[in-house]
């Protein structure tokens, strides 16, 4: 089944390793997903890749993130920020 998560796998996530994850996840190349890029225009996600990526949150930082919350967070930076801040906005 799916690992535990616990808050504890925050601290210390660089901006690489959360690249690398959803480059991963979205079979995309790290090098679109920088912090300035935005989803839609830069990376080219759809609406399967949003519930990927709610789905990677869930699953690998515990972060609870509904789709429409998702859409919200308009580039890899915002998600990112998100994941640092335990998922408070």
């Amino acid at each position: 089944m799916g690992e535990q998560v616990t808050q504890t796998d925050l601290p210390g996530q660089s901006f690489a390793d959360f690249r690398s994850q959803v480059a991963h996840k979205l079979k995309k190349e790290e090098a679109l997903l920088t912090q300035e890029a935005e989803w839609v225009r830069d990376v080219g996600i759809s609406s399967v890749d949003i519930v990927k990526i709610v789905m990677l949150l869930r699953q690998k930082y515990g972060i609870k993130l509904s789709t429409t919350e998702a859409g919200r967070l308009k580039t890899v930076g915002d998600a990112f920020r998100y994941v640092e801040q335990g998922g408070i906005q």
